[in-house]
């Protein structure tokens, strides 16, 4: 997407009506109050600026713009909030679309649908449907989910598609095709077809059930340019509105759980496409809700595959529950037989990540052959943690392993680290006054070319003390400024947005005086922080007489050039 459309989505909304729609602002001074949206707080401390159209946070320190804020709050990336915004504004995004082949991938991914959803309703769709029917699905839900079926026929949907106008070589790259020495074929073949919906509702890619013929149980389209099965969850487009409202989400393994799971009222469930579970997954579920029942089969296989997913969703910070369902059954066959009502007793009785990993290992846990290395897994799973998630099942985890307090937390923990028993409070990192002057210094450099022409790259790197802001200095200083903000985005580099934000609202604070004025007040204070701890570094070395003569010509320098800085 080029830089134009996004600096007129960006002139287009303004973000304290955006912010207002979830967060109650009111009027404080220049700008508005609330409480935040990223963490729990009792005392408003989120502010948004509509001077500067951006927000920032004194409780946890996010800060940004509209873009950001999208991001955040939905769980999507840069391009997909750029386009939610866009329509927002009611911008057609189609102009400003560089490279034809963008918009054909998602076309020939949405002709693909039809194709499937005809095909089940066809003449060849006949065992796809009676295998729909024995799950007990109607036609309303081959069309809520959009559901079909791809024929048996080697090259059905290759000759459809070409058929189209699409050429080859976008048929390849939509993944719905593949290529061997006799030509192009059909990846799907006598499948019963599910799509898989960005997180904005567009088609990016399908799984395919086998219905006729050989192959695997499941299969699914490989990534492209579209689809990451990463940074994906089956249903999610439909599931982000509800796992919000219920502040819960509901993980499950297959494609016909999720379904089942939204036909029955569940619609915070999700599904994880197949694969083990992700740091963007769990990233991407913990935008909307603190905990996350994961609902696998409840043979060996399901609960391995569920232990090792829940700890990275644990470590994204949220709390994870494991649900048994009995009789091996998956979530899918027990609501087949079940009710609604059982379900939910089910998710009432679920366990937290600890005591579900310790039933888990009981088994190998009462097996003096086995019982090393599964006490072994068990710490190694717990180090991931911190103490305080631990230490309130430290009882039951002593009481299973047969090992005492004390030596548990020296295993999990090490000698050096501090325990504390004390309930887990929200601590927002400190911010010291001088990463509010770095902040404010990146911010003068992007919006204003004087500053940037009396300042060299690589003095800017040496009078900043913060990674972020040195690399954002550089940057600016090194690249065109105009378009930094829409790589920065695009690549999910929020940490240097928010420091060019705070280090706006920053310059705002400091009154109505000019921007040279600013801009002098800001550099010459870093550049006497710097002088002032090298001072430092040589009077200590004076003090032990280890100084050299450089060092003490260097001091007098430096004496003479803090001189001039502070007045």
């Amino acid at each position: 997407m080029p830089s134009e459309l996004y600096e007129q989505v960006k002139s287009s909304i303004d973000i304290v009506d955006l912010i207002s729609e979830r967060v109650q602002l009111k009027k404080s001074g220049r700008g508005y109050l609330g409480l935040c949206p990223f963490h729990d707080e009792k005392t408003a401390s989120f502010f948004v600026y509509p001077d500067t159209q951006s927000y920032y946070c004194f409780g946890c320190h996010e800060s940004g713009n509209i873009f950001t804020y999208t991001m955040k709050t939905e769980g999507l990336e840069f391009r997909e909030a750029l386009e939610v915004l866009a329509e927002r504004a009611g911008i057609k995004i189609e102009k400003y679309r560089r490279r034809k082949s963008e918009l054909s991938l998602y076309e020939i991914l949405e002709l693909s649908a039809k194709f499937f959803t005809n095909n089940l309703y066809g003449p060849q769709g006949t065992a796809a449907r009676a295998y729909i029917e024995r799950r007990n699905l109607g036609k309303s839900d081959i069309e809520n989910f959009t559901l079909g079926y791809s024929l048996s026929s080697w090259d059905s949907l290759t000759n459809y598609l070409r058929k189209q106008g699409i050429s080859d070589q976008q048929i390849l790259a939509s993944g719905l095709c593949a290529q061997n020495q006799h030509g192009i074929f059909d990846r799907f073949r006598g499948r019963l077809i599910f799509p898989i919906r960005s997180v904005t509702g567009k088609i990016i890619a399908f799984g395919g059930r086998i219905i006729d013929g050989d192959g695997a149980k499941y299969i699914n389209s490989p990534e492209n340019e579209v689809y990451s099965k990463r940074k994906n969850l089956y249903l999610f487009n439909e599931a982000r509105k509800f796992i919000r409202e219920k502040r819960r989400s509901i993980l499950v393994e297959g494609y016909m759980d999720a379904v089942r799971l939204h036909k029955c009222g569940f619609r915070e469930a999700v599904a994880s496409l197949g694969t083990s579970l992700t740091s963007e997954q769990a990233e991407l579920l913990s935008h909307f809700a603190d905990r996350c029942y994961i609902c696998y089969d409840s043979d060996t296989a399901g609960k391995n595959a569920a232990l090792k997913g829940m700890y990275i969703l644990q470590e994204h910070g949220l709390d994870v529950y494991v649900v048994n369902i009995p009789e091996g059954k998956d979530p899918d066959e027990f609501l087949c037989v079940g009710t609604q009502e059982k379900f939910e007793y089910l998710l009432t009785q679920a366990k937290p990540l600890i005591l579900a990993h310790i039933d888990f290992l009981r088994p190998a846990l009462s097996d003096n052959a086995t019982k090393k290395s599964a006490v072994q897994e068990l710490i190694d799973s717990l180090k991931k943690l911190n103490s305080e998630e631990v230490l309130q099942y430290r009882n039951q985890i002593s009481e299973a392993t047969l090992i005492s307090p004390g030596e548990l937390e020296q295993r999990i923990f090490g000698e050096d680290r501090p325990i504390s028993t004390a309930p887990k409070v929200f601590e927002p990192p400190k911010i010291e006054h001088d990463d509010f002057l770095e902040a404010g210094f990146c911010a003068m450099l992007m919006t204003e070319q004087d500053c940037r022409l009396i300042v060299e790259p690589l003095e800017a790197y040496e009078i900043l003390q913060n990674n972020f802001a040195q690399d954002a200095a550089y940057a600016i200083l090194t690249e065109n400024p105009e378009s930094l903000a829409e790589l920065w985005l695009s690549n999910s580099d929020t940490d240097k947005l928010g420091l060019i934000e705070r280090g706006k609202n920053f310059c705002a604070q400091m009154g109505d005086i000019g921007i040279q004025e600013k801009w002098k007040k800001i550099y010459n204070e870093l550049k006497l922080r710097g002088i002032n701890q090298r001072i430092n570094d040589i009077n200590v070395k004076m003090r032990t007489n280890s100084a050299t003569i450089d060092e003490l010509q260097e001091l007098a320098n430096l004496q003479k050039q803090r001189e001039i800085y502070a007045r």
